[in-house]
């Protein structure tokens, strides 16, 4: 045997080596990770509460009477509710579950529990979306956001128009609202 034979393979301090390496990459890398889905559940759920506007302004048109979009706050999350009827014919309990009097019909519910880390909070109350071309009563702002501070504001004019915003200019792709 020729004593200048090259070993072949890795070493316990090579694979040691490589671990730590691959754990200080990681550990750098998942907060990050983080961050983005937090990012991407706020534009998610933006683009649905948009949709859900916009719903609500074709369902009152189309119906030829009121539409109502509901918010609440809970200690277990965020609500809100689409719904015909008296303004006050729909609510969400505590749990998150829609309750309407006889004189309500729910059209849409969405609930954001607070694990989820993404909250929809508006100014108002409640908007209406009248039959006569889609005008709201009560316009407002509704934010989505996250604990962190990323959120997208949608504001909601008299013509029930919505224009969107970034209200700290953390999403890049919106304009960053105005004070």
């Amino acid at each position: 045997m020729n004593s200048a034979t090259s070993q072949r393979g890795v070493s316990f301090i090579d694979m040691l080596i490589t671990i730590v390496v691959f754990g200080i990459l990681l550990a750098v890398a998942l907060p990050n990770l983080d961050q983005l889905r937090q990012r991407q559940r706020v534009q998610l759920t933006a683009q649905t509460v948009m949709t859900d506007l916009q719903q609500a302004r074709s369902e009152a048109i189309t119906r030829a009477g009121a539409v109502h979009f509901r918010f609440s706050q809970h200690a277990a999350g965020s609500c809100y509710l689409i719904h015909t009827g008296s303004s006050g014919a729909c609510r969400c309990d505590d749990a998150g579950q829609a309750v309407c009097s006889a004189a309500g019909h729910l059209v849409k519910q969405e609930w954001m529990p607070s694990s989820s880390k993404v909250s929809v909070r508006a100014n108002v109350g409640s908007m209406s979306f009248q039959a006569r071309q889609g005008m709201v009563t009560s316009t407002g702002s509704i934010d989505i956001g996250t604990n962190n501070g990323q959120s997208i504001r949608h504001v909601v004019s008299i013509a029930g128009r919505v224009r969107s915003c970034s209200p700290d200019g953390s999403f890049k792709t919106m304009s960053k609202c105005a004070v």
